[in-house]
């Protein structure tokens, strides 16, 4: 008993596509996800990886990296205060509702965008600073 229970075990570790054919274990309510080592690139788990879906908050995430640039550079301050324009709070999507003339700091706005991914927020961000030609 002991050795086909060890057997069974090792087929779990050492055959992932027997896994994936359960479904997505390790992000279940994802339509698709992907986990891969950054050093070595290796994929450690997958799950309908190859289907083309919207990039959805990875534009968001893209843009995070460039605020975070543009606060190392200094071109930006996490005091810096933002005024929503009437494009940004016209969104649409996953948004907090930020009004046309609304003023808010970088590091609120990150907050925002951060927890409740909103949208007007990052565009927000964005126009500020392509204004000042960053």
């Amino acid at each position: 008993m002991k050795k086909v229970l060890l057997f069974m075990i090792s087929l779990w570790f050492l055959i992932p596509s027997v896994r994936a054919e359960e479904g997505n274990l390790l992000a279940p309510s994802a339509k698709s996800a992907i986990l891969i080592e950054a050093s070595t690139g290796q994929v450690l788990y997958e799950f309908n990886s190859h289907e083309k879906l919207a990039p959805a908050s990875m534009t968001k995430m893209m843009s995070l990296l460039l605020i975070m640039e543009a606060l190392d550079n200094g071109s930006l301050s996490l005091d810096t205060k933002i005024t929503a324009s009437k494009h940004a709070s016209d969104m649409g999507g996953s948004q907090i509702l930020l009004e046309e003339g609304e003023v808010m700091t970088v590091e609120d706005l990150l907050k925002g965008i951060t927890i409740a991914s909103g949208n007007e927020l990052v565009v927000s961000i964005k126009q500020s600073l392509v204004s000042k030609d960053i």
